[in-house]
């Protein structure tokens, strides 16, 4: 029996971890490289685990399967173009609305800078500096740049949906072909039942992140914060990045409602109103319709949100955790790859 502490048996186990980082790093490389053909397949992917229950709902209904799949396919390309829209107007309407707190800006400058002047053991300076209004358009274009680079490839992103959802029947008939029997009905339990779970998952999250952008958009009308709309719906776009999305997207509004109110109650007040929202929404609403469906370990939630985020930018950070979610769900499915699900536990 070979001494797996043995010399040999260590520099195995070192060639072996080796050729797993090449090989993550080779993949890594190929999916920036194919990123313009790869991020409208992933996306796709998504749209098919979450549309492609309703047809066999329909079908179970008596309706054809033809027509659940037509039924669909509209669905999908008028939610499609209702996003393309929304995310696009809303962009627009900040990046030029923003500039008019151009003088507000200055003043709070100035503030910082005469403050700093009087306490320079503060070093308010380097936040003066910093106070650039230009900036922020600039990030809403950018921004905006993003998404508008991958709705130009909405078509392509269509097109894989459709073929994927045509082919599902294909896919159970082909394991009646590879297998039979119990086998066979046992492989086609195991990939509806992951297709359920994945279909539960993306719908909860979807419904959890309208109802936090809603809520959004409720409080800062009521504070009458300007572009609430806006803000409403990007937060339900940036609902989808754990954690960090929710903060990215309240600090700008909350510079606004700072230089609309020059007072600090208001001010506090709202920053309360949306601190509580994202706490209940968060950590007690979602865990609780989510159930065991999302309990992932903060690191590997962390070590995702980079790893996507450097390959296609905001489209990847906002779709890291699902894609994880979706492996998740997929390991913890086989007895032989469900101890890789627990470790991706928290």
């Amino acid at each position: 029996m070979k001494n797996p502490y043995s010399e040999t048996g260590f520099t195995e186990k070192l060639a072996i971890a080796f050729y797993l980082i090449g090989l993550l790093f080779l993949l890594g490389a190929f999916l920036k490289i194919t990123s313009s053909f790869m991020v409208p397949l992933v996306i796709a992917a998504l749209l098919y685990f979450l549309f492609a229950p309703m047809v066999d709902r329909m079908e179970r209904k008596k309706i054809p399967r033809w027509v659940g799949m037509l039924l669909v396919a509209f669905i999908v390309v008028g939610l499609a173009m209702l996003l393309g829209l929304l995310t696009y107007s809303s962009l627009d309407i900040l990046a030029k609305g923003i500039p008019k707190y151009q003088d507000k800006f200055n003043s709070a400058k100035d503030f910082f800078l005469n403050l700093g002047e009087k306490h320079q053991w503060l070093k308010l300076e380097e936040i003066a500096k910093n106070l650039d209004i230009g900036a922020i358009s600039a990030l809403a274009l950018k921004t905006m740049g993003s998404f508008m680079k991958f709705f130009s490839s909405l078509t392509l992103m269509l097109l894989f949906f459709f073929f994927m959802l045509v082919g599902k029947g294909n896919l159970e008939r082909k394991i009646d072909r590879i297998y039979s029997g119990e086998r066979a009905t046992r492989f086609k339990e195991l990939y509806r039942e992951i297709i359920e779970k994945i279909y539960k998952y993306l719908w909860t999250k979807t419904l959890i992140s309208i109802i936090t952008g809603f809520n959004v958009w409720l409080i800062l009308s009521i504070f009458g914060i300007d572009f609430a709309f806006v803000w409403g719906f990007l937060t339900f776009i940036f609902n989808y990045i754990p954690t960090i999305g929710s903060i990215i997207i309240t600090i700008p509004p909350l510079i606004l409602a700072a230089l609309k109110f020059g007072k600090l109650f208001p001010f506090l007040a709202l920053l309360f109103m949306l601190m509580l929202n994202q706490t209940i929404m968060g950590n007690i609403v979602e865990p609780r319709w989510m159930g065991k469906t999302l309990n992932l370990s903060p690191l590997l939630i962390l070590i995702s949100l980079i790893f996507w985020g450097w390959l296609w930018g905001i489209v990847g950070m906002i779709i890291s955790v699902p894609i994880l979610s979706i492996i998740k769900i997929i390991l913890e499915s086989f007895p032989r790859t469900e101890p890789l699900a627990k470790l991706m536990e928290s």
